[in-house]
């Protein structure tokens, strides 16, 4: 399965991706990173859209910004370790497509190519390190703050119903927070009139 919209991605799922930024949460059959890397960015941009404040503006941009960072580093890696075992044309276009200089002259000169190349591409795990300093201290809003599940049994209290915290989907999850928000403003809204009766 491939988790390809908001409508079906589990919420937690989601978040997970966006924690961990492991993008091959995405699908158990698809394994080529740049396909997951742009549906991952097709997922943010959705999710960028239906969110409205700045500040998780912020926060998935740089998150976006750090898995595509790393995603890459691992790609330039692993192609390097190929390369290093057998020369593949594939390989060596992809590798010329993101800037590098692979000399195929001589050996000695191939192999320290990949040498130079894989030192060059920590500087993508560099930077997104860089980006991870500007996110806001995770482990602050984690102590002070209710996990995925403990909100959600929160609405199924307040909805009254349950329902299966891992099933619901990115798209059902707004849904429910939308119904939570409009009956805590009817029971607002209620209390205000009986405040202002008696």
């Amino acid at each position: 399965m491939i988790y390809n919209s908001l409508d079906i991605i589990p919420y937690k799922l989601f978040v997970k991706i966006a924690e961990t930024g492991d993008i091959s949460l995405l699908s158990d059959d698809e394994k080529d990173l740049d396909v997951l890397v742009k549906l991952w960015e097709k997922l943010y941009d959705e999710h960028l859209s239906k969110n409205q404040t700045s500040e998780s503006k912020k926060v998935f941009k740089l998150s976006k910004s750090i898995d595509e960072l790393l995603a890459l580093n691992k790609v330039v890696l692993m192609a390097c370790a190929s390369l290093r075992f057998e020369f593949n044309q594939e390989l060596y276009d992809m590798i010329i497509g993101y800037g590098y200089q692979l000399s195929i002259t001589d050996t000695e000169t191939y192999y320290s190519s990949i040498e130079r190349i894989e030192r060059e591409s920590n500087a993508y795990v560099i930077k997104a390190e860089f980006y991870k300093q500007m996110l806001p201290d995770q482990k602050e809003n984690e102590k002070s703050e209710y996990g995925i599940d403990d909100v959600m049994a929160s609405y199924s209290l307040i909805l009254g119903f349950d329902f299966d915290y891992n099933l619901v989907t990115y798209t059902k999850y707004h849904a429910l927070q939308n119904q939570v928000n409009a009956k805590i403003k009817s029971i607002q809204k209620q209390n205000t009139k009986s405040d202002g009766k008696s």
